[in-house]
This record gives structure tokens, sequence and C-alpha cells, in this order.
């Protein structure tokens, strides 16, 4: 998509502080970080929102692409993987939030579940 931030990332047109690649998933680091740790993994190919993914492949990449960002920032042992969907979600190209460390807001419910 020609508008998407992410695209442009993808295509190296926007720069990114990249911590994980391969053929179909990019992951970086979030430039508004609601944690220590604030990954962003999207897929290469621009899908929409979570409800426009009709490729369960990418749901797999994009898993494993999580749980090895997981182990290379050494968070296992407390971490959040977030979608977000509708109004909720700012940039319309899927991505999962991946949080770690400490979060910003301590009294969101969220945060103590």
């Amino acid at each position: 998509m020609e508008d998407c931030v992410f695209c442009k990332i993808v295509k190296r047109e926007s720069p990114a502080n990249i911590v994980f690649e391969n053929d179909q998933i990019l992951a970086f680091e979030s430039i508004a970080p609601v944690s220590e740790i604030h990954v962003l993994i999207i897929p290469k190919a621009h899908v929409s929102t979570f409800l426009d993914m009709q490729d369960t492949e990418t749901i797999k990449h994009m898993t494993a692409a999580a749980q090895e960002i997981v182990w290379q920032k050494k968070i296992e042992s407390g971490y959040k993987l977030v979608i977000n969907g509708g109004r909720y979600q700012a940039v319309k190209h899927l991505h999962w939030h991946l949080l770690g460390g400490k979060l910003e807001d301590e009294h969101d419910v969220l945060n103590n579940t």
C-alpha cells in the first residue's frame, strides 16, 4: 500500500530499528514505546487488519518471530503480545506489539493480570 508507513519501513523508505527479519516478517522497535521493550512485528506483505488475514501461514511466521524475539530480548519471564483492532489500531497494517520489562502505565488493569 502506497501511504502505509509500515510498508515504507519494509521497503527501507522510512527508518526503523530492526530487531528481526526474514523473508516474510519484519520486527522493529516502536517509536512510541509503552514499555522498556516494545517491538512491532509485521508481515512484509500488506494485510490491513487481523480480520483481513486469510493466510494462516502469516500467523505461524509471526508467532515464530515473536518467540525468537522473546528469547533474544531475554523476556521469557514476563511479556505481553498484543493485537489492536478497529479504532484501537492506529496503523492499518497488521502488527503485533511485543511488550516486556517495566510497563509505562502500572495501574492499567491489563498490567495486573
